[in-house]
C-alpha cells in the first residue's frame, strides 16, 4: 500500500501513463509495474487515477473513488451552446418565493465539487441559510451598522432590519443564501461560479452580494460564531443569493468589450 495511492499490480500493465502525468515525479516503473516513489511530493491531484486505462490506481484519500463509476461524461455542450447559456445570465433579484429544494441544492454542490482548487486543497465549505435567515439579517445589520455613515446602502439595510418596512437592499426578494468559504478565497469563488452556472442551466437564478462578504471582512469571528459549522481558519470567498426567478429577460445585458493585454 502506498502513502497516497494504491496500485493494483494484478491490473497494472506498466504502460507508464500515470508516471507521465505526475508533475511531482512521485510515480515510477519498477519491474514493469507502476509504484509510488519515496519522494513525499504527492499532493493527491488524482491525475494518475484519471488517466489509467485499466483502473489500476485508487486514491487513499478517496476510498469510494470507483474507477468505473467515475468515467467521464461525453461532452454535450459545444462552444456555441455554452456561449448561449452564458449570454442568458443576468443578476436576478426578483424571485417567486418558492425555495430551491434540497435535491436541487445537492446537484449544485455536485457541480461545485468538480471545480479546481490551488494545490488540490479541495477545502471549500458551503453554508445554505434559509431557516435562520431573519437571524442572519440581524447579525449583518449589527456587524455593518458602524459603516452606515459611509455606505447609504448599509444605512438602508439597517433601517429595513429595524422596521421591516420597504425592500431589503441586501437580499431583495431572496429567501436563501449560499456562502462559500476556503482558506484561499479564490477557491471558494471558483467553486461558486460552478454553482451559478449549474443554477442557470436548471432555470434558477440569483446574484452575488458584496455586502454579505463585507460582513466577514468586518467581523470574521462574529460570523463564524453565528454559523458554528465552518472552519474558522477559512474566509468567505463570496455569497450568492439564489431563488426561482419570477422575471424572464428577452435579451442579454449590455457589456463592454473585454480589455485584454498580450505581453
Amino acid at each position: 500500500m502506498g502513502r497516497n495511492i494504491n496500485i493494483d499490480e494484478s491490473l497494472c500493465t506498466g504502460c507508464g501513463l500515470c508516471c507521465s502525468v505526475c508533475i511531482r515525479g512521485n510515480l515510477g516503473l519498477v519491474d514493469g509495474k507502476a509504484v509510488e516513489l519515496e519522494l513525499g511530493a504527492c499532493f493527491e491531484c488524482g491525475q494518475c487515477f484519471a488517466v489509467c486505462p485499466v483502473g489500476a490506481v485508487s486514491m487513499i484519500r478517496y476510498p469510494c473513488s470507483n474507477p468505473e463509476r467515475m468515467v467521464l461524461h461525453r461532452p454535450v455542450t459545444g462552444s456555441d451552446e455554452l456561449m448561449g447559456l452564458l449570454s442568458e445570465r443576468r443578476s436576478c433579484r426578483l424571485f417567486t418565493g418558492e425555495l430551491v429544494s434540497r435535491d436541487e441544492l445537492s446537484l449544485l454542490f455536485q457541480a461545485a465539487r468538480l471545480s479546481p482548487s490551488s494545490q488540490n486543497s479541495m477545502d471549500v465549505e458551503f453554508v445554505v441559510i434559509d431557516q435562520r435567515l431573519e437571524m442572519f439579517r440581524e447579525l449583518l445589520a449589527e456587524i455593518l451598522s458602524p459603516m452606515q455613515g459611509k455606505y447609504p446602502r448599509i444605512a438602508q439595510f439597517v433601517e429595513y432590519v429595524g422596521t421591516g418596512q420597504g425592500t431589503d437592499p441586501f437580499l431583495w426578494e431572496g429567501r436563501q443564501v449560499i456562502l462559500a468559504f476556503s482558506r484561499d478565497p479564490s477557491n471558494a469563488c471558483i467553486a461558486m461560479s460552478r454553482v451559478e452556472l449549474m443554477a442557470q442551466a436548471m432555470g434558477l437564478g440569483g446574484f452575488y452580494s458584496m455586502w454579505i462578504r463585507m460582513a466577514d471582512e468586518a467581523d470574521h469571528s462574529a460570523l463564524m460564531s453565528f454559523l458554528g459549522c465552518v472552519d474558522p481558519g477559512k474566509r468567505m470567498g463570496c455569497a450568492f443569493v439564489i431563488g426561482r426567478p419570477r422575471i424572464r429577460y428577452r435579451r442579454m445585458a449590455p457589456r463592454p468589450e473585454p480589455v485584454v493585454h498580450h505581453l
